[in-house]
């Protein structure tokens, strides 16, 4: 892996393209170039927002409206406002998912797309309103995926993304959530990229089957592509999909873990993090270190370590180990916590919930984990890596925005600290 990360760092760097800041940046119109442009979610009332960087719940909608034969999509949970017991917020807060799942409905019913909608079946029993509502309509098929029966394991199907056609894709740290597009800050990215998008269909081809009973797919066993995908700065960069768990993988899919901790092992630089959650033992007190032993070595190496968590991570389960690795010389940790929306209490939201890493300038990692072990082991996660000068440019942006904001604050390594309410 390193030396495939290697061989595509020195690739070409484009010239920097800049919009004016009153601006909104557009994903690009559907075509057949290979493309990669990142897209966010921001609270409202914060200073979260970049101008530069398309809004994810205008680019799903215009990528629902241009699809034209099918739509996969996958996601942990879907939820509107109203749907289920916590999934409430005050009036004034706008819903930006229903127009989204509306172009879905269209394109399946006045385009003739088919499309298939696949939830975790836990999360399901709490949050079923979209699915049936999406199930109810000519077209479109749901099904809900159990880890337990799938995998064995106790974990979830934690992946957010979709394709639409036979080119495009979309991986992400958003749910189809509400709050995921307006009242949680979030980063993906949108690819256009056709064999980029046949290795993640892949994946769901298979998820797909798992949910059913059904016999996996027999298909390609091929390596996984390595393709050309241009940003919207010019950068020419490599980009291949990766996936957990690790014993549950589509034949040429290879599994994140791994080329994770060999991007920090050859950073020699910068590494940036940023999380929901960070975790080295679990809640069955399984040890998972291979990320924290990672960063700690590229500290040692006189690398550059910055991390952002959410304020959820001072939990019991995960401050101490975020605070025993602020204390290595060379890492800083700060800790956001996004002030509560001005009509009142919002239940699992105003938080931080991407999930990216960059190196050097050069290398992105981008994907649907939190870092600790049942993300890896026991859950459906999807990623993204990309190789090249300028690959995390706009990921950095997004990084710095929340390091150098007024939500964030350097975690004191001998604090105390008390979680925040969550619902």
């Amino acid at each position: 892996m390193r030396a495939r990360l290697d061989r595509h760092w020195p690739l070409l760097v484009g010239g920097l393209f800049l919009l004016p800041a009153c601006s909104r940046a557009q994903a690009p119109a559907g075509g057949s170039a290979p493309t990669l442009t990142f897209v966010e979610s921001w609270p409202e009332q914060t200073v979260l927002d970049l101008p530069n960087i398309p809004d994810a719940p205008v680019v799903w909608q215009e990528v629902m409206d241009r699809a034209g034969s099918r739509i996969d999509i996958a996601s942990f949970y879907f939820s509107r406002p109203g749907d289920g017991e916590d999934s409430y917020g005050p009036e004034r807060v706008t819903d930006r998912l229903t127009p989204v799942l509306n172009a879905v409905a269209r394109a399946a019913g006045d385009r003739g797309a088919a499309v298939r909608v696949l939830a975790d079946a836990k999360f399901n029993s709490t949050y079923p309103e979209v699915p049936a509502w999406l199930d109810a309509h000519d077209g479109i098929t749901t099904r809900t995926f159990d880890a337990q029966t799938a995998f064995g394991s106790s974990g979830v199907l934690h992946a957010k993304y979709f394709l639409v056609d036979d080119d495009e894709f979309y991986i992400g740290s958003q749910n189809w959530d509400w709050r995921a597009l307006g009242q949680i800050h979030e980063l993906g990215v949108l690819v256009r990229q056709p064999a980029l998008a046949a290795d993640l269909r892949r994946v769901f081809d298979l998820d797909w089957s798992l949910a059913a009973g059904e016999d996996p797919p027999q298909g390609s066993d091929t390596p996984g592509a390595t393709a050309p995908v241009v940003t919207v700065a010019g950068d020419t960069v490599t980009a291949h999909i990766v996936a957990s768990p690790r014993d549950h993988l589509p034949a040429g899919i290879p599994w994140d873990l791994p080329q994770i901790v060999e991007m920090i092992d050859a950073a020699g630089d910068s590494v940036h993090v940023q999380l929901l959650s960070y975790g080295v033992t679990d809640r069955k007190k399984r040890l998972f270190d291979d990320l924290d032993s990672a960063l700690r070595r590229a500290a040692v190496r006189g690398v550059d370590v910055r991390m952002i968590v959410s304020n959820w991570s001072t939990s019991r389960y995960s401050l101490p180990w975020l605070q025993s690795l602020a204390k290595v010389p060379g890492i800083e940790i700060r800790v956001t916590s996004i002030p509560e929306h001005s009509g009142g209490f919002i239940p699992f939201a105003r938080v931080e919930h991407a999930k990216y890493l960059t190196c050097d300038g050069r290398a992105l990692w981008i994907g649907t984990s939190n870092w600790s072990r049942d993300y890896f082991f026991d859950s459906r996660n999807v990623g993204l890596i990309a190789a090249g000068a300028g690959a995390p440019r706009d990921a950095d942006r997004f990084f710095n925005l929340s390091w150098r904001g007024p939500y964030a604050q350097t975690l004191d390594p001998c604090g105390q600290y008390s979680p925040p309410r969550r619902n």
